[in-house]
């Protein structure tokens, strides 16, 4: 069910009239019925997935907590990662692990008789595996304590509004607000609203229409465009997919919201960034925590030397490519910004050494450019698509040149106001409060003509839907 979709605000009118007439624990029952049917609505096959990592999460996490010996304790979270790992594993990773073998086989020259394994990939899989699975680590690593109610605790995991692209919430963050009493509030509701108009305007008006008019037959034929119109697609994927994306993100915390519930923030101004650790602490920040805390600093961070700690950065980044999908390309994509934070480390203090404002213009220009390359990784089917897209980029390639319509333009123009509106309020708090509200229903007014006059035919799923 797409957010974007008539059917989503027929599903979410539904469940705001009956859910604020509502007791708290019927409340809860409710949301878990509603989340479960929202995920059914794509394949109600996949629904017992997400019961599965309910209960062996819930009870793995008892257990874990009832014992004293630290063996009994490892053997449950092993339970708990065994599940929910080899889950992911299969659904996901299965196809590509055999494809990879049946390849190698064939390069060293061995005949093998070909196997394609047909697996359907659930919606959503490495979103609410991640974040079930934080509920049994955290216990383990005695930051959390168990939550005795199995209602509660499967509503967390199936919450709708961020069940199939996140925020990656943990439970610390969920869990008591489930506990609390929620009473309907005006200003939230208003708060939450707001939040998902701007990113349907994200995704509907700005990420659709890039993938329409640009993104898309560019990628698609890339040794047919000449090197201007790849360079034109290659910034506008970087705005497709961040438009795409965060405004998932506004639309599920505006969902949140307008039930009761504060979700975690998921992006801050990435395209701000002026190093390549300050773009990974502005995008997709409840996954980049994720890998931080469960990962790099389970490895042992950067307490063990330098070598050790550039290690650590490589696997961790290496994993958090795989994780995005299930193909080699996503893997280099992975280790790509692996070296870029490496090399950001090795190179720091020299750039501190520079004049201030010098260091600042070259380091946001830098690490943008080298993020837009990466896309390109990230975007292409496979290797040698993306090789004849860098080609092309470089070689002053002839080709067609599409008609880019007017509507590309707003497109990119309204990224750079988002931008612009993000960079002032984090350098002049004090305008957010004083101005920029002031003309904010102008803004929300000229949002909704947009999209009247600019919705596509036909929405795009969401481009993190596949992960």
């Amino acid at each position: 069910m797409n957010f974007a979709s008539i059917h989503f605000f027929i599903f979410f009118t539904f469940v705001l009239l009956v859910y604020w007439n509502l007791p708290r624990t019927k409340q809860n029952i409710f949301l878990l019925l509603a989340s479960w049917f929202f995920y059914a609505f794509w394949d109600w096959r996949f629904l017992s997935l997400i019961v599965i990592s309910t209960l062996s999460n819930y009870y793995c996490g008892k257990l874990i907590f009832a014992n004293n010996k630290n063996s009994s304790r490892r053997f449950w979270l092993i339970v708990a990662i065994v599940v929910n790992i080899g889950i992911l594993v299969y659904f996901k990773y299965a196809g590509f692990m055999v494809d990879s073998l049946m390849l190698m086989f064939e390069k060293a020259g061995i005949s093998v008789s070909r196997v394609t394994l047909e697996i359907t990939l659930p919606v959503g899989i490495s979103f609410y595996i991640f974040q079930s699975l934080s509920y049994s680590l955290d216990i383990y690593r005695n930051k959390l304590t168990p939550n005795y109610s199995l209602i509660d605790f499967a509503t967390f995991v199936a919450f709708f509004p961020q069940l199939v692209a996140g925020p990656i919430v943990r439970a610390t963050e969920f869990l008591y607000q489930l506990e609390s009493e929620r009473k309907f509030n005006s200003s939230d509701f208003e708060q939450g609203a707001i939040r998902f108009l701007s990113g349907f305007f994200k995704k509907v008006f700005i990420a659709d229409n890039l993938a329409v008019h640009l993104v898309d037959p560019v990628f698609s034929n890339p040794g047919s465009y000449s090197s201007g119109i790849l360079w034109f697609a290659m910034l506008g994927y970087s705005v497709q997919i961040y438009a795409d994306f965060s405004g998932y993100s506004n639309m599920a915390i505006g969902c949140a919201r307008m039930l009761g519930f504060k979700l975690p923030e998921n992006f801050n101004f990435p395209y701000l960034a002026t190093n390549f650790s300050d773009f990974w602490q502005r995008w997709h920040m409840t996954m980049s925590r994720f890998f931080r805390d469960y990962i790099y600093i389970s490895m042992g961070g950067n307490r063990r030397g330098q070598i050790r700690t550039l290690v650590n950065l490589a696997v961790t980044t290496l994993v958090s490519g795989l994780w995005h999908g299930a193909s080699w390309t996503f893997v280099a994509w992975g280790g790509l910004h692996g070296l870029y934070i490496a090399l950001n480390h090795q190179l720091n203090e020299h750039i501190q050494k520079l004049n201030v404002a010098f260091a600042l213009i070259f380091g946001w220009l830098s690490t943008q450019l080298l993020v837009c390359f990466a896309w390109i990784l990230f975007r292409s089917p496979n290797f040698e698509s993306a090789i004849e897209f860098f080609r092309g980029l470089f070689s002053a390639q002839t080709g067609t040149t599409i008609y880019l319509p007017v509507i590309l333009y707003l497109c990119i123009a309204s990224f750079i106001v988002d931008h612009v509106y993000g960079l002032c309020c984090e350098q002049f708090p004090v305008l957010r409060e004083n101005n920029f509200n002031k003309i904010l229903p102008f803004v929300y007014a000229t949002m909704l003509i947009m999209l009247f006059h600019g919705q596509v035919e036909e929405a795009n799923p969401f481009i993190y839907f596949q992960f």
